[in-house]
Formats: structure tokens, C-alpha cells, sequence
């Protein structure tokens, strides 16, 4: 296959691959301006101030997401929060004002929501402040859960049994949907910036190949042109002597005229030869420019590839645990799941959960958080085979495949590794502290799928904290 060839397949699937992350991009600002309109919706009608706030971010979120403009906002609207929180602290003894309704001028916009969805519509009851000033969060949640990010704050809200969020826990859920929604954007834009500077560079490849190209070609007409031009001369020369030899009246004569004939034949010969020549040398310069060329662009291209393998694998490590992360589980349970079907070997999935990891964060800090969260993962990773799976799914929970293992087998297996979690023994600032695991157990059955497998395990996951913690649950 020709180098140009190459470049080319290169240049089209860089083009495909900015293509795929501007349309997921737009996905993605799509479900954030949802989630951010239905919190702002839910969260009017409190506080004139908070209002106003609520009413900058909506406007903000009409346009296309801009990381500066949407920072800006989480100070003021943070303030705005606190400040009603301190003023219902101080008037708990009075009653609380009604509610009222959003100005039309305040009411938050949002994209169309999508046709599967069965979320209530903007400004329908089940979107309305309750008489006690709490929010029906059902549809709230359900969105929310869908981005990793935010499933822990999500699944320590649900795990408090009960339907509604105050106003604190509105404005923190929409404090880390916009903070996510900024990270988002920033990240596909380094994304984008990465791809348009690889079609740039592919470009500069074509061009310089078009380049070369383009000289041979017009050298090999050069060189038709010069042919033709001296089998004309040539041609004429012979056609010349041969009339001279008919006409020519004495040997003498003929000797002279046939000798300048032959004269003039050696110097066309000779200034083609010399024009040949110069084309030769351009030529092997050129090839000697090109050959020079194409070694950095194979050197290029393999350090290109080892970087982007390179990347592939870090892609799926988490930073943090140093074990794969969710999109190496989504890959893994895709191909595990294909096999189960194929081979009907037995697969259980284990979701683990840290108990009471913010209570460690709240009471340690985020430092002390991260280091049980790295201790905890690499314990994970040595207590799994080479043919199994262990990796970070988000937060503090982290997910386990054991292959050709039944769930009453796996739960020996995770009733093991929960004990010595218990037994590790961390210790912050000079005192133990008691740090446990909870397990939601299951395995491939009847016509599961890598999501129903999953959630599952995660309503196993969930028993288990609701029987105390700190135990491994079969579902």
C-alpha cells in the first residue's frame, strides 16, 4: 500500500474521529442543560436572591456550555445557597412563607427532552415545589445516576429512603452537575484541539507527497518534450546529409557538408545529454529529499502508534486506584458477556461499595479518602485470577468479574476478601480507623444483559447496606 494511500486512510479516520466527538459532545451539553433546567426549575420560588442566581445559570445553559462563563457562576450561587440556609436556621420558630411560583422571566429553558424518557414535562406538577418545601426528586435521580460521576452523591441520597431533596441537597446536586458539565466540555475540547492539529499535520504529509508527485510527473513530460525534440533534429539532420549526398557535385564538398551535419547531430545529442543529465540529479535529489522524509514519517508514525497504544491503556486505568476503570469493565463485561452466551460458563459479578466513605472524607479529609480508596483497590487486584476482573466503576465502588464461577462460590470468595478488608488496619493521625465492605453477588442467568447483571449486583449491593453493612449479599 502507497504512503499516500496511508496518509489518506489516516487523514479520513482522523475526520471520523472529531466527527464522533463533536456529535458526542452535543449528546452530552444535551442531557446537562436537561439536568441543570430541571434542577433550576425544581429549586425556584425559595428566595428572591437564589432566584436571581438560579435564573443567570439557565440563561448561561440556553447557550453552548463554556467552562469560564459556567465556573463563574457556582461562587454566587453557592452564596445565595448559604445565605438562605442561614436565614431558615434563624426563623425555624416562624412559619414558613408559601411558595411561590417562578416570574415566567425565571423559568429555565430546556432542550426537549428525549422520546424514551418519562420524565414530567416543565412546569407539571410532578416538577412543582411540595408544601414543605421539598422537592420530588425521582425523575431528578434517575437522570442523575446515568453519569459516574455523580452516582455516589446519588446513591447516598437514595439510601436515605425517601423521595424528596431539600434545598441544600438541590443546590449540591446542581453545584457538581455544572461543575461536571464544565469538566465535560473542557475535556472534549482538548479532545478536539488534539484531532484538528492531527489533520493538520496529515494534510502538511499530503501536500508534501502531492508535491512529489507533481515533479515526477513534470519532469517525465520534460523528458517526452526533449525526446521528441531531438528525434525531430535528428531526423532532419539525416534528411539534410541524405540531400546533400544526391546534390553534392564533388567528394570534397561532401565531405565538408556531411562532416557539419554530423557535427550538428553530436551537438544536439550532446545538450540533450546535458539536459538529462540535470533531470537525473533533480530526480535523486528529490527521491533522497523524500526517502529522508518518509523515514521521520514512518519514525512519526510509529511513535504515533505507541502513543496512542499507550493512551488506549491508560484510558482504561483509573489514575487514582492504578486498576482498570469503568470503560474497561464496559469492554470486559461485552466480552464476557458474549462468551457466557457462546460457552454457558458460569460469570458472577461482584459490586463492592466502601461503607461510610464520606463519613472517612468529612472526618480525615480527601487525602485519607483517596489512600483507603487505593489501598482497597489494590487489594481487590491481588485477590482476583488472571482470568477475572477487577476494576474502580466509580466513587467508592468498584466492580469484580469472576469467570466460570458460580454466585454461591463467588460469595465465599468476596466473604474472604471482606474479612481482611476489616483487618487491614488503617490508621489517621495516630488512630485506628475501622474501614469495611459491602458486596452485591449475582451471575449471568436466563436472558440477562451486562446492564440487568449489573443492576443486579447493585440491588444485592444496596440489601447489603440495608442489613448493616459490612456484608456480601446473594441476589
Amino acid at each position: 500500500m502507497s504512503p499516500d494511500h496511508d496518509w489518506r486512510e489516516k487523514y479520513r479516520e482522523a475526520v471520523s474521529r472529531l466527527a464522533e466527538e463533536e456529535a458526542r459532545s452535543a449528546r452530552t451539553q444535551n442531557v446537562l442543560k436537561l439536568l441543570i433546567g430541571r434542577l433550576c426549575l425544581a429549586a425556584q420560588g425559595r428566595d428572591a436572591q437564589l432566584d436571581q442566581e438560579i435564573a443567570r445559570v439557565a440563561d448561561t445553559v440556553r447557550q453552548p456550555i463554556d467552562p469560564s462563563s459556567v465556573e463563574a457562576l457556582l461562587g454566587p450561587l453557592s452564596a445565595a445557597v448559604a445565605a438562605l440556609d442561614r436565614h431558615e436556621r434563624a426563623s425555624t420558630e416562624a412559619p414558613r412563607p408559601a411558595s411561590k411560583a417562578p416570574a415566567a422571566s425565571q423559568v429555565p429553558v430546556e432542550p426537549p427532552a428525549p422520546e424514551h424518557t418519562s420524565a414530567p414535562a416543565s412546569g407539571s406538577p410532578g416538577d412543582a415545589p411540595q408544601a414543605d418545601g421539598e422537592l420530588d426528586s425521582t425523575t431528578v435521580l434517575d437522570r442523575l445516576a446515568l453519569l459516574p460521576e455523580l452516582k455516589p452523591v446519588v446513591t447516598e441520597l437514595r439510601s436515605r429512603r425517601r423521595e424528596t431533596l431539600n434545598m441544600r441537597e438541590m443546590a449540591e446536586l446542581l453545584e457538581r452537575v455544572t461543575r461536571y458539565a464544565t469538566e465535560q466540555r473542557a475535556q472534549v475540547q482538548r479532545e478536539k484541539l488534539e484531532l484538528e492539529s492531527l489533520v493538520q499535520q496529515t494534510a502538511a504529509r499530503l501536500e508534501e507527497i502531492t508535491s512529489h508527485l507533481a515533479g515526477e510527473m513534470a519532469d517525465r513530460n520534460a523528458a517526452q518534450e526533449d525526446t521528441q525534440t531531438l528525434n525531430a533534429l535528428v531526423t532532419d539532420e539525416v534528411e539534410q546529409i541524405r540531400l546533400t549526398a544526391a546534390g553534392a557535385a564533388d567528394v570534397g564538398t561532401l565531405r565538408h557538408q556531411l562532416t557539419a551535419r554530423l557535427d550538428a547531430i553530436s551537438n544536439h545529442l550532446l545538450q540533450f545529454q546535458t539536459r538529462d543529465d540535470a533531470r537525473i540529479r533533480t530526480y535523486r535529489d528529490r527521491v533522497q529529499r523524500m526517502r529522508a522524509r518518509i523515514a521521520v514519517l514512518e519514525r512519526e508514525s510509529r511513535t504515533l502508534q505507541e502513543n496512542l497504544r499507550e493512551e488506549q491503556r491508560m484510558a482504561m486505568i483509573d489514575a487514582l486506584t492504578g486498576i482498570p476503570n469503568r470503560a474497561a469493565y464496559d469492554d470486559r463485561i461485552e466480552e464476557e458477556f458474549k462468551r457466557w452466551k457462546r460457552f454457558a460458563r458460569p460469570v458472577s459479578i461482584l459490586a463492592w461499595d466502601i461503607d461510610r466513605f464520606k463519613a472517612i472524607n468529612d472526618a480525615y479529609g480527601h487525602k485519607a479518602g483517596d489512600k483507603v480508596l487505593r489501598v482497597i483497590g489494590q487489594h481487590l487486584a491481588r485477590h482476583v485470577r488472571d482470568t477475572d476482573f477487577v476494576g474502580r466503576y466509580g466513587g467508592e465502588e468498584f466492580v469484580m468479574l469472576l469467570v466460570g464461577t458460580k454466585a454461591d462460590e463467588a460469595r465465599v470468595v468476596a466473604d474472604k476478601i471482606r474479612l481482611e478488608i476489616a483487618q487491614l488496619g488503617f490508621h489517621f493521625h495516630d488512630q485506628p480507623v475501622a474501614v469495611t465492605a459491602s458486596c452485591g453477588i449475582t451471575e449471568f442467568t436466563g436472558a440477562d444483559t451486562p446492564d440487568i447483571i449489573f443492576d443486579r449486583a447493585d440491588r444485592a449491593l444496596y440489601q447489603a447496606k440495608q442489613a448493616g453493612r459490612n456484608c456480601c449479599i446473594v441476589s
